[in-house]
């Protein structure tokens, strides 16, 4: 049931962006609940941030979308490299031959993803893991069409976090870095609450309020709402 609602929430994100220059479609995907996007414009490029589909099932809902609005996928962006949001890489690559993008200093999560599979009680091939090909970095300029997102760094969750930041619409996808009142944990390995608070507090905190957050678990949030209400790390 909680992951229906999640779904049909994230259903009427696209009819809410869909008059601004980018459109966002959410699904979400596979135990863990990981919101993945879909994002595109008029060009009918789009990326796919944080593939998290992880069965058939999954995969035959994101290809469908995919295909039946005659998109172009042309990269996988990955926030972080946790196993629940890079499930779907492999499936993803594997049918529509697109780089992946993540931060460099996540690599190691690639490199142990069957063990973190096992931990959460997740069946995975490790032979299906997907190395990224283009390396992430702060305030690098992530074009789709004539739209761009800006890849802001944000470590502490985990090693190279990165948020996806479009200032014309006052946009961000932000990954496991910042919840609707809440924040990513950092009790598991390569995470740091020192660098999550810096991150959150020099970097996020200091975008507009308007700020729309599209998070890596549960409901969107503002910048401003966040800044006043977030139980963790408040202004």
């Amino acid at each position: 049931m909680e992951k229906l609602l999640w779904f049909l929430f994230c259903i009427n994100l696209d009819a809410k962006y869909n008059w601004i220059m980018l459109k966002i479609k959410c699904f979400v995907f596979n135990p863990i609940s990981v919101n993945t996007f879909v994002i595109y414009n008029e060009s009918m490029n789009c990326i796919i941030i944080d593939a998290g589909n992880s069965n058939i099932k999954e995969d035959k809902i994101l290809f469908d979308f995919i295909d039946e609005n005659n998109l172009k996928p042309i990269m996988i962006l990955n926030t972080h490299a946790h196993i629940d949001h890079i499930l779907g890489n492999y499936s993803v690559v594997n049918k529509y031959n697109i780089p992946l993008a993540s931060h460099p200093d996540g690599m190691e999560y690639f490199r142990t993803a069957y063990a973190y599979a096992g931990a959460f009680g997740m069946n995975y091939n490790d032979e299906n893991t997907v190395y990224p090909s283009i390396d992430l970095y702060d305030h690098q300029i992530i074009n789709i069409g004539n739209d761009t997102l800006e890849v802001i760094h944000t470590p502490g969750h985990a090693k190279g976090c990165c948020c996806f930041y479009n200032k014309e619409q006052n946009l961000i996808i932000t990954g496991d870095t910042l919840f609707c009142r809440g924040v990513g944990r950092t009790d598991l390995p390569g995470g740091s609450y020192k660098e999550l608070f810096e991150s959150i507090k020099n970097k996020l905190y200091k975008l507009p309020n308007e700020t729309v957050c599209l998070c890596g678990h549960g409901p969107e949030t503002t910048i401003g709402d966040e800044k006043r209400c977030n139980y963790d790390i408040p202004e």
